[in-house]
């Protein structure tokens, strides 16, 4: 009897044991992934990969699409301006209708066919013979009342897409998109061995001109490096409108390897304008004391070029009678009517030597009626070919 108890105790415990093994066993045997284990979920999270099945909110829309599941928030860029729909009092639904102005003395603007200048010792233009030239530059009167009409319209005008001209009080000015294409910007210099070559601007004319106007004011002290690579020269210590690593800039040079990364430039300055403001202070530009006190009260015609603070946009401007603070606050007055905030700018040449001529249908028309001058190289718009 004792021997039967004793086996049937035993037993129990056998059949016990087998009962609780399934509700125990998975803690201490299983150490692979459960079935609904998290890891073949977590690819769906990490990528941005769509589901299979089509979906409204899954699928690009195009350029609107925006990205997700990067690890820094990309900014959408900024637009840039329809210059064509720009004038005088702004932008867009801002460009009201202005009336015409009265033409004044200050806007010196040319009434009359320009005239090339005589220069036996000059290099003649590549492209097109004296009397092609003589042609180009023959502006009939109807196309002289189209720029007098233009001039006093305080509308722009736009000689190709991001490029138009436009007077704002008593000013001229030529804005540039720089991230618009269809055109090229150059730096047009002799291709001689003889450094500072006079040259007449009509030697950087082309059939593709849109735009051509003197550039560096005294290119013997300056930088100079043509959109072809080929470098002229370079001065330790000048500034210099240049474009380095595909962005526009205006500063000083001061090494020579920071100017072998540039790819185009024109030598200048003075510098009068930085971080948005009238800021005439070029001592360490190597100027002397009366050029600087020249540039500075001169009421004579001054041309220069100003750049945006997010380097979108560039002006090339000349007054007639302003000064040179009054000449940096007409160029900030425009920016802040477009709402482009104009970061920096510097002279190019002025004086007699100033010279813009921009395209009217058939002709290339100088804008200020100043005789046509001995200068050193042309800032230049093309047509992209």
């Amino acid at each position: 009897m004792a021997l039967a108890l004793t086996l049937a105790w035993i037993g129990q415990t056998l059949v016990a044991a087998e009962v609780e093994t399934p509700a125990t066993a998975p803690a201490v045997t299983r150490s692979g992934p459960s079935p609904i284990a998290f890891p073949t979920a977590t690819p769906l999270v990490e990528t941005s990969q769509p589901t299979p099945t089509p979906s409204a909110t899954l699928t690009p829309t195009g350029p609107t699409a925006t990205p997700t599941q990067t690890a820094t928030p990309t900014p959408t860029p900024t637009p840039t301006l329809n210059l064509a729909s720009c004038n005088a009092s702004g932008c867009g639904s801002k460009a009201v209708a202005l009336p015409t102005v009265m033409l004044t003395p200050d806007l010196f603007l040319r009434e009359t066919p320009a005239v090339r200048r005589v220069c036996p010792e000059c290099p003649h233009n590549e492209i097109f013979s004296d009397s092609e030239l003589n042609t180009l530059l023959a502006a009939d009167r109807a196309t002289l009342a189209r720029l007098r009409q233009i001039a006093l319209s305080q509308e722009t005008y736009q000689l190709a897409p991001g490029v138009v001209y436009l007077v704002f009080n008593n000013a001229h000015h030529i804005v540039i998109d720089l991230q618009e294409s269809g055109y090229t910007l150059r730096n047009i210099i002799p291709n001689t061995s003889k450094r500072g070559t006079l040259i007449t601007p009509s030697y950087c004319m082309s059939p593709e001109s849109l735009v051509v106007t003197t550039a560096d004011y005294h290119g013997l002290n300056g930088s100079n490096k043509t959109e072809t690579g080929r470098d002229l020269f370079f001065h330790l210590g000048r500034a210099a409108l240049y474009q380095r690593n595909g962005r526009f800039n205006i500063d000083v040079i001061r090494t020579r390897p920071a100017w072998d990364k540039t790819t185009i430039a024109w030598g200048g300055g003075p510098i009068f304008m930085w971080q948005g403001r009238y800021d005439y202070n070029p001592e360490r530009e190597w100027f002397d004391q009366e050029n600087l006190e020249h540039y500075r009260t001169t009421r004579w015609t001054k041309l220069s070029a100003a750049i945006s603070k997010d380097r979108k946009y560039l002006f090339i401007s000349a007054s007639y009678g302003l000064t040179l603070k009054e000449h940096a606050q007409n160029i900030i007055d425009l920016g802040q009517k477009w709402g482009i905030q104009v970061d920096r700018a510097m002279r190019f040449d002025g004086s007699e030597s100033a010279y813009i001529a921009i395209r009217l249908g058939d002709y290339m028309v100088p804008v200020l009626n100043l005789e046509e001058p001995l200068i050193v190289n042309c800032f230049a718009v093309e047509r992209s070919r």
